[in-house]
C-alpha cells in the first residue's frame, strides 16, 4: 500500500504542527495553509480546486509530509504548487520527491502542461530551491522584496510532457529577447 493519500478532515492537527515543525513558516501562513485545508476539507478536494496529499507513515499512520496543488485560475493546463512539506526528521528518504511525482502524474492526467511554484529568496528556502531544481524547475524570476523587506519571490516553472518540451526552447530565446531589451521602443531599443 502506498503511503500517500488523501488526508482526512480531522488531521487538521497534524498537518498544523508538520507545518509548524517545518520551522520556515510565519504563523500567519500555517493559518492561511490551515483555512486552505478546511475548505477543501468542507467543499471536497476536487470540488474546492485544492489537491491535497499526505504521506503517512505505515506503521504508525504519522503524517511525514503534504503537497497542495491546483490548476492556475484562469488557464487551460497551468497549475500551481502552493504548498510541499516534509517533516525535517524526515527529509532527504525520497518523501518530497514522491509526492511530487503524484502530483505530476495527477496533473498530467487532467491535462496539465506547467507547475508553477512561488517561493521566498531567503537563506531558510535555499534547500526548497535546490529541491526545485533537481527536480527539473527552471528559474523564471526573481521579485526582490516582495513579501517584506528583504524576502524576495523566486517563481520556477516545470514543463510537463512533450509539447511543453518543445516550446521550452522558445520561451527561453523570448526571454533572452527581452532581457537584452528586444522590446523597440522600450528601455531605450
Amino acid at each position: 500500500m502506498s503511503p500517500i493519500r488523501w488526508p482526512r478532515a480531522d488531521e487538521e492537527a497534524a498537518i498544523r504542527a508538520l507545518a509548524e515543525r517545518c520551522g520556515v513558516f510565519r504563523p500567519e501562513e500555517i493559518e492561511t495553509l490551515i483555512e486552505i485545508f478546511r475548505e477543501a476539507c468542507r467543499r471536497g478536494f476536487e470540488e474546492s480546486g485544492y489537491h491535497f496529499r499526505v504521506w503517512a507513515e505505515e506503521r504508525d499512520g504519522e503524517i511525514r509530509g503534504l503537497i497542495c496543488y491546483g490548476r492556475r485560475p484562469l488557464t487551460r493546463w497551468s497549475w500551481d504548487l502552493y504548498w510541499l512539506l516534509v517533516d525535517p526528521s524526515a527529509q532527504r528518504r525520497g518523501i518530497g520527491t514522491a509526492l511530487l511525482r503524484a502530483m505530476e502524474a495527477h496533473v498530467g492526467r487532467e491535462g496539465g502542461r506547467w507547475i508553477l511554484v512561488e517561493t521566498a529568496t531567503t537563506p531558510a528556502y535555499a534547500p526548497a530551491r535546490c529541491f526545485y531544481e533537481r527536480h527539473g524547475f527552471r528559474l523564471l524570476a526573481v521579485v526582490e522584496d516582495f513579501y517584506e523587506a528583504g524576502e524576495g519571490l523566486a517563481l520556477y516553472l516545470k514543463g510537463l510532457g512533450p509539447s511543453s518540451e518543445a516550446s521550452a526552447p522558445a520561451a527561453e530565446a523570448r526571454t533572452r529577447s527581452l532581457e537584452e531589451g528586444g522590446c523597440p521602443g522600450v528601455h531605450g531599443a
